[in-house]
C-alpha cells in the first residue's frame, strides 16, 4: 500500500469523526468526556495508528485483506475504524470496560465503519475466543495501554498463546528516555501515591487494607508495610505479609491502584520488555514517536515541526526528545521492521 492511501484514510476518517454528534449518541458520559478530549487532535492520533498499521502490514508478507488484527484496549474504537478503512480483512476489538465496548459499537453503527467483532474482556477472553474459533490473528496494536498492565509476564504469556507468531505494537507516552516526560509522569505518580490527586490515595488504600486485614500490627509496622508494598494489589499485599517477606519496590516512583492493579503511567526500561518476551523468542524494537503539528498558533506549529525534524535526524539521540515511543515485539526471524528501529 502507498503512503498516500494511509494519508487519505486518515484525512477522511478525521473529517467523519469530527462530524459525529457525540452528545446525542447513546454512549456513557465517561466515553463522551474521553472522546471530547481526543477529537481536537484526532488527526494526530490517527497518524500514530496509521504508523503502526503501515509497519505491521508491510512486514506481514500478506495483503491487508488477508490479515486479522486485534485492537487491544480499543477504547472508542478509532483504531479499528482506521484499520477497516485501509482494508484490513478482519478486525477484533477488545476492551475490559463495557462502557467503551458499547461506545465503539455505537460509533460503528453511526459511521458504518468499525471492528468486525467486539469482545469485552482481556487476554483470557480473547484467548478463549481464538481457541474456540481456531483463529490465529496476525497483528496486535495497543495504544496507551501497556503502561497500565499490572502483570506483564502473564499478559505476554496470554498473547503469545493466541499465536506464537503474533506481531505486536504498543505505543506509550511512558518513555524511559525523555527526561521532561519522565519528570512530568513522576509528579503524577507521586500525586496518586501520597498526594491529593485521588481520595483516598494509593498509600492510604494500602494502609487501611493492611490495618483491616492484619489488626495485630502496630502503627510502625502498618506504615512500614504500607510503604514497602507500593506497586502491589491487595491480593499480593496479603500474600507477602502472610509470608513476612517485605518486598523491595523496583523504583521509588512507579505505583498502582491496589484495588485493581492499574499502574499510573508506569515507566519501565526497555530491557524489562525484552526479559518478559525472551522465553518466547521475540525481538523488541523501539521506534521514536513524533509531536502533533496541528496547532492553533504558528509558533507552536513551528516548534513542533522543528522538534520532529530533530527527532528524525538524530538517530538514537532523538529518543531524548520524542514524546512517546512505539514498542514493536516481533517473533525472531520476522521480516517486519520499523522505519526507525533502535536497538537500545
Amino acid at each position: 500500500m502507498k503512503n498516500t492511501i494511509y494519508h487519505k484514510a486518515v484525512q477522511e476518517l478525521t473529517e467523519k469523526l469530527q462530524a459525529v454528534p457525540y452528545e446525542t449518541l447513546s454512549i456513557s458520559s465517561y466515553n463522551k468526556s474521553y472522546i471530547k478530549g481526543m477529537i481536537p487532535a484526532i488527526g494526530y492520533f490517527l497518524k500514530i495508528y496509521a504508523t503502526c498499521l503501515q509497519q505491521g502490514i508491510a512486514g506481514s508478507g500478506k495483503s491487508p485483506r488477508e490479515l486479522t488484527m486485534i485492537d487491544f484496549g480499543g477504547g472508542s474504537g478509532f483504531l479499528s475504524m482506521l484499520a477497516k478503512s485501509i482494508g484490513i480483512g478482519h478486525v477484533i476489538y477488545v476492551d475490559l470496560n463495557p462502557l467503551s465496548v458499547q461506545a465503539a459499537f455505537r460509533l460503528k453503527e453511526y459511521t458504518g465503519t468499525g471492528a468486525d467483532l467486539f469482545l469485552e474482556g482481556s487476554t483470557e477472553q480473547l484467548a478463549d475466543w481464538c481457541r474456540d474459533t481456531q483463529s490465529k490473528p496476525d497483528l496486535l496494536i495497543a495504544t496507551d495501554l501497556i503502561e497500565h498492565v499490572y502483570d506483564l509476564k502473564r499478559f505476554f504469556s496470554g498473547l503469545v498463546s493466541i499465536n506464537p507468531a503474533l506481531t505486536m505494537y504498543f505505543t506509550t507516552a511512558s518513555t524511559p528516555y525523555n527526561p521532561y516526560v519522565k519528570r512530568k509522569l513522576r509528579k503524577i505518580m507521586d500525586s496518586c501515591e501520597t498526594g491529593s490527586a485521588l481520595s483516598p490515595n494509593y498509600f492510604t488504600k494500602r494502609y487501611e487494607y493492611i490495618r483491616t486485614q492484619f489488626p495485630s500490627l502496630n502503627e510502625g509496622e502498618l506504615n512500614e508495610w504500607a510503604h514497602c508494598t507500593r506497586g502491589l494489589t491487595f491480593g499480593d499485599i496479603n500474600n507477602v505479609i502472610q509470608s513476612d517477606l517485605k518486598p523491595v519496590p523496583c523504583d521509588p516512583w512507579n505505583t498502582c491502584d491496589p484495588e485493581n492493579g492499574n499502574w499510573t503511567e508506569r515507566i519501565l526500561p526497555i530491557q524489562k520488555y525484552r526479559d518478559y518476551l525472551e522465553p518466547y523468542a521475540y525481538d523488541v524494537i523501539v521506534s521514536k514517536g513524533f509531536y502533533n503539528e496541528q496547532r492553533d498558533s504558528l509558533i507552536k506549529w513551528a516548534v513542533c515541526k522543528c522538534l520532529n525534524s530533530l527527532i528524525g535526524l538524530t538517530g538514537k539521540m532523538g529518543l531524548l526528545a520524542a514524546p512517546f515511543i512505539i514498542i514493536t515485539c516481533l517473533p525472531q526471524g520476522s521480516s517486519c521492521k520499523s522505519d526507525n528501529p533502535l536497538s537500545t
